[in-house]
């Protein structure tokens, strides 16, 4: 009897071990997150600064969900001779391992605030959905264009960047048609979002 309750807690126990190891980083999520950073930081029209990545991002499963991983990790950035380090947070999408959010803060700031404000403004990046957004801006454009027709969104130009606790923009770019036979025709959109929910707050078209 005593063997076989020994034998029953070391199961118990391997078994939990192996729910609280954190899951493996995919190659190509990473990937993804890595280049959604470089070009987050890159400067319209400055020279591109050397981007360099720390250890292998980690997953949060606190934020993942069957269709989306949420990545978090580190990295240093140099521009004529001065260099900073940032954190990211990024969301992609487990069906394509394509970045679909990014957050991106300097390493410094992070650490200089008080670890429960910072948990605290956290964004909930699971809550993000760039169809919501897109589905926004195509409202938009009917409003511009009442006969617009063949709406497409380019999923490469998406961007999302977090400036407050409550306040996100998710950017983009994609073609449409203001009529049947007119010339298709470039637009860019910008959504408000409140990263605590995903609510679109605004929306604003261009071009």
């Amino acid at each position: 009897m005593l063997s076989v309750l020994a034998g029953s807690l070391l199961l118990a126990l391997s078994a939990r071990a192996q729910v609280a190891k954190p899951p493996a980083v995919n190659a190509e999520a990473r990937a993804a997150c890595e280049g959604a950073a470089r070009k987050a930081l890159a400067e319209p029209g400055a020279k591109s600064g050397e981007v360099t990545f720390g250890p292998a991002p980690t997953v949060q499963p606190r934020l993942a969900s069957d269709d989306q991983l949420v990545l978090h990790g580190e990295g240093r950035r140099r521009d004529s001779g001065a260099a900073r380090s940032f954190i990211y947070s990024c969301t992609v999408d487990a069906r394509t391992s394509e970045a679909v959010g990014l957050v991106l803060r300097d390493a410094a700031t992070a650490t200089a605030q008080a670890a429960p404000p910072r948990m605290a403004s956290e964004p909930d990046l699971s809550h993000l959905s760039p169809t919501t957004c897109e589905s926004s801006a195509a409202e938009a454009l009917k409003q511009r264009w009442p006969r617009v027709a063949q709406i497409s969104f380019d999923r490469a130009t998406r961007r999302f960047v977090q400036k407050s606790a409550n306040r996100a923009d998710l950017q983009g770019q994609g073609q449409a048609l203001p009529a049947p036979g007119a010339p298709s025709t470039h637009f860019g959109f910008d959504c408000e979002i409140d990263p605590r929910d995903g609510r679109v707050l605004s929306t604003r078209l261009s071009g």
